[in-house]
């Protein structure tokens, strides 16, 4: 059986995020040679083998099948190939790296705010200039799309080969299409985002390919590998709340997934157990007061570093797309 090639980011901050990750679920990362060397194993699955892309590579080698996994943004996925299901699986969104591909326009465009706005001022712009308004982007794909489905059609994309915020200042363009993660960069420029021009939320995702024979590959370490990385990204911004559960209350667990998105790890509790209820950190606190306010405590509080889950969905997807 062959060993299953990954092709993880060799630069930038989605490689920061991930290294992050990785070695906080256990995972090590380990280059063959120095930092130039482009191939690498993992400490804990010598049988898959690592090699070391740009995000843009990794999306190409996966939509080509020349690589088995590979972990990069979605926007680049979905630039890349609009029908992704066709050609590549999303496994499992790791919650890193977390950016949205927006429509932005001058500040100075007091009279716009939405699509159907846009729509309008791209009309006028023709008839008044006699051209088509241009939109600087790097994702000419995902700005089609999503124009045609606003019916947005009197512009011209003009691509952007350096820092896109930075097009309509210099005049190259009137408008941008660009990815942000926290809008400070479009802000300097003088930018805002449509009330209704977020194209894509994007993570990093692990991915997987379809363009291959996935029979000849030994499957064994991967599904290791898929349940400890989903074990981690079900584990960021999570909290684990432990009390007795002392007081019966038949709408307990459905007002908690209701309010607070909690879950108890170990099933719906029986009187006297004590139970381990999962919700987002952020919810940690008006959730401890509501549950509290019911009469359940002390309540104690733990951040998990892994959560397993019997059964892990980037697993059963992997091998549901493969026929296996």
């Amino acid at each position: 059986m062959k060993a299953i090639t990954m092709a993880l980011p060799s630069k930038g901050r989605i490689q920061e995020d991930m290294n992050r990750f990785l070695n906080s679920a256990g995972i090590s990362i380990i280059r063959d040679g120095d930092q130039r060397t482009y191939t690498g194993h993992i400490k804990e699955f010598e049988d898959i083998k690592i090699r070391f892309l740009s995000a843009n590579e990794i999306a190409m080698e996966l939509l080509a099948g020349n690589v088995q996994l590979g972990i990069t943004g979605l926007d680049l996925i979905s630039e890349l190939d609009n029908k992704i299901s066709k050609e590549v699986i999303i496994l499992s969104k790791l919650g890193f790296s977390k950016a949205d591909v927006v429509v932005a326009i001058p500040n100075s465009w007091i009279d716009v705010s939405s699509t159907q706005d846009l729509a309008e001022v791209t009309r006028d712009f023709l008839h008044i200039h006699e051209r088509r308004l241009r939109v600087a982007t790097k994702f000419e794909r995902l700005t089609r799309n999503f124009f045609n489905e606003k019916g947005i059609n009197n512009y011209r994309i003009v691509e952007s080969t350096g820092a896109t915020e930075g097009s309509p200042s210099a005049g190259t363009s009137e408008l941008i299409v660009d990815i942000t993660s926290s809008g400070k960069t479009l802000e300097a420029n003088n930018l805002r985002v449509l009330n209704d021009g977020v194209i894509l939320k994007s993570e990093a995702c692990i991915f997987a390919s379809k363009s291959l024979n996935w029979d000849k590959f030994n499957l064994n370490p991967v599904e290791k590998l898929l349940r400890t990385i989903s074990a981690r990204s079900e584990a960021i911004n999570k909290v684990e709340m432990l009390f007795e559960y002392l007081s019966y209350d038949d709408s307990l667990e459905l007002d908690l997934f209701r309010k607070f998105n909690g879950i108890f790890s170990g099933g719906t509790p029986n009187l006297g157990d004590a139970v381990s209820l999962i919700t987002p950190e952020k919810k940690s606190s008006s959730c401890s007061q509501y549950l509290t306010s019911k009469g359940y405590g002390p309540i104690r509080i733990n951040r998990p570093n892994l959560i397993y889950f019997n059964i892990d969905s980037a697993w059963q997807k992997l091998k549901t797309e493969i026929d296996l």
